[in-house]
């Protein structure tokens, strides 16, 4: 007798929402720009299964994108940018704007709902305004789920399992984007009563969405790349410091919001140590991973008085004192960060340079890596040749050309070292997450395998000839690289890498696995 067959498509990061270019040569910031061929793919899955297998689509995480949707304040008129909306009804609002800047995707969505097929949603780091009673329900409504049906949608921190596969977002092991569910599960119950919310218990917003309001998309006009480009904490922002000096006035607001998102660690890889995270471990029994937040290793403490001058100036002697402290606590903490470096909430989340391979061309690569970021600081010029020299300095050591491979991971990357850690409790041998923009494909020690399922939204790359070993070669990459990024000509650097994940089950043993790559009027 044959088993229930069932097919499951798992997308994430699709970062619906935005506003278009309003001129030519603009970005706008809409960086889901591959809207017709997300409406085809779902269209596609609504038509079912030849075989007869039930077909589930899942959105796991950063479905849409409130923190690329500014807010007006009623009574000044001005416009700005917040990291988290507290009003359920300014949230529905926008989630409404979002859905007429894409109708297409969610006319596609309530064909496939209205299809009979399963929907599932997963709450992601760019939209915690989705949790709240209120936008729930208007997003239901959006999607044109039956009152009867409801919709399945996850947003306490729950994984989801199918089978003896696991689903998450992953923002859970990334210290800048992890999201305090003791405190959002407060504010909904309290907003599902229409009880205000007191000061005393209010959503800290994540310090990544803090980054992407505060910092990045202010100058997001001026710099369009700021969000596209991988890897945007060891790529982008050395770049930006290479084009505007003026911009070292971010390094601030970053060592600011590092030292806040240092307050969440992991006291194992697959396990957080705050309560709000949904854990008991002691605090600071772990060191945090600021030091890949933003692109700088250990190693050597040259130019340390240089870079204490500068952030002394803008937060203070006794923070500047506690932010170098996150850069600098040894060499095992170096090997503990430095697989994946978060982007700051902006976009996905991003692998930086392999570590480990020797000693010696590590911390050489680290001493480089370090006094190149103080170079791009402290200069006063956006076109000597130091500048380009510091820049490539910066680049060749916290960026990695592999960055884009399906079959390779940093092998101190947190979500894969989550996985591994969820693979060996015996129960899942799948383990499927999000949020770093980057799909992968990779086996775990158990058997299994850890599947990324990647990102819709589009994504810009260090082209490979920047890290030639061919002097000539990669400082010719490097000159056109930062004049194409000057001149905003952005062609030939864009990359759209539409991928998912695909589960066939029968009965509840996943039989087939896979990241797939979409491709327009291809089957599925």
């Amino acid at each position: 007798m044959l088993g229930q067959r069932r097919k499951v498509y798992i997308v994430s990061d699709l970062h619906l929402g935005g506003a278009a270019p309003t001129s030519p040569g603009e970005r706008g910031f809409q960086i889901c720009t591959q809207t017709a061929q997300l409406a085809e793919f779902i269209d596609q899955l609504a038509l079912g299964d030849p075989s007869g297998a039930t077909v589930e689509l899942v959105v796991n995480g950063d479905f849409v994108d409130f923190l690329a949707e500014p807010t007006t304040d009623a009574a000044t008129g001005a416009t700005g940018w917040t990291p988290l909306r507290e009003d359920a009804e300014i949230a529905a609002q926008l989630l409404v704007t979002v859905v007429s800047r894409c109708p297409e995707v969610f006319a596609a969505l309530r064909r496939f709902v209205q299809g009979g097929h399963t929907l599932t949603v997963l709450l992601g780091n760019h939209d915690i305004e989705l949790a709240y009673p209120l936008v729930r329900r208007v997003l239901q409504e959006q999607l044109g789920v039956p009152s009867h049906v409801g919709l399945r949608f996850v947003y306490d921190g729950e994984a989801y399992a199918i089978g003896d596969a696991l689903i998450e977002h992953g923002n859970r092991y990334d210290s800048w984007n992890a999201i305090d569910y003791d405190a959002l599960r407060r504010v909904c119950s309290l907003q599902s009563r229409g009880q205000a919310i007191p000061s005393g218990l209010r959503l800290p917003p994540p310090a990544g969405s803090q980054l992407v309001a505060e910092v990045m998309n202010p100058i997001k006009r001026s710099y369009p790349f700021i969000d596209l480009l991988k890897p945007e904490s060891t790529a982008a922002v050395p770049l930006l410091l290479a084009l505007e000096p003026g911009s070292r006035r971010l390094i601030a607001p970053l060592a600011k919001l590092a030292i806040k998102a240092s307050d969440h660690k992991l006291g194992t890889p697959a396990l957080p140590t705050r309560s709000g995270d949904i854990s008991a471990s002691p605090r600071g029994d772990r060191s945090p991973t600021v030091g890949g937040e933003l692109g700088f290793r250990t190693g050597s403490s040259d130019g340390e008085a240089e870079l204490r001058a500068v952030l002394g100036e803008a937060l203070g002697g006794e923070q500047a004192g506690q932010f170098l402290s996150l850069l600098g606590p040894g060499e095992d903490a170096r090997l503990r960060d430095g697989g994946l470096v978060t982007r700051g909430g902006e976009r996905g989340d991003i692998a930086a340079r392999p570590l480990g391979q020797d000693r010696a061309v590590e911390r050489e690569s680290s001493w480089t890596g370090r006094l190149s970021w103080l170079k791009l600081i402290l200069s006063s010029s956006s076109s000597s040749d130091g500048r380009l020299r510091a820049l490539q300095g910066a680049l060749r050591a916290f960026c990695d050309p592999s960055l884009f491979e399906m079959d390779q991971s940093p092998p101190q990357e947190p979500l894969y070292r989550a996985a591994q850690e969820l693979a060996k409790l015996g129960r899942y041998r799948y383990i499927v997450m999000g949020h770093t923009h980057l799909a992968r494909d990779l086996p775990l020690p158990t058997g299994g395998r850890y599947l990324n399922s990647g990102t819709w939204a589009d994504l810009m790359r260090v082209p490979d000839e920047v890290f030639s070993p061919m002097p000539g070669i990669a400082e010719a990459a490097l000159r056109q690289l930062v004049s194409d990024l000057s001149e905003r000509r952005y062609e030939g650097l864009l990359m759209q890498r539409p991928t998912y994940v695909r589960l066939e089950l029968v009965d509840d043993k996943v039989v087939s696995a896979s990241v797939e790559t979409y491709r327009s009027g291809a089957p599925v």
